[in-house]
């Protein structure tokens, strides 16, 4: 029952993530860009952090991401009574799987 439960909350968390981080996908291009530059990186609490030498605009570009994570992150936490940053940490497995958080 428990797994049930974890496994549910788990698909859950992909639909609504996938609905709310859509308008994202236009900065996916840019933010790509800046991962493959080295410019960004992923952090297991479900977030992005700018690199040190990054440009300005890439460290406008992962506030505003985070910006929508974190909002994201909190309905996908009240609707399923779990904390955000649970919510963050399953949004890093789920689009990393393999890599431990």
């Amino acid at each position: 029952e428990v797994a049930l439960m974890r496994q549910m909350t788990k698909w859950i968390l992909a639909v609504v993530l996938s609905a709310l981080l859509l308008p994202a996908v236009a900065h996916a291009s840019e933010l790509d860009d800046a991962r493959a530059a080295g410019h960004v990186v992923e952090l297991a609490t479900g977030y992005i952090k700018a690199t040190p030498k990054a440009p300005a605009r890439v460290t406008t570009l992962v506030r505003q991401v985070n910006e929508r994570r974190l909002m994201a992150y909190k309905k996908i936490a009240q609707k399923n009574r779990i904390s955000v940053e649970q919510v963050g940490r399953e949004s890093y497995a789920l689009r990393h799987p393999g890599k431990k958080s």
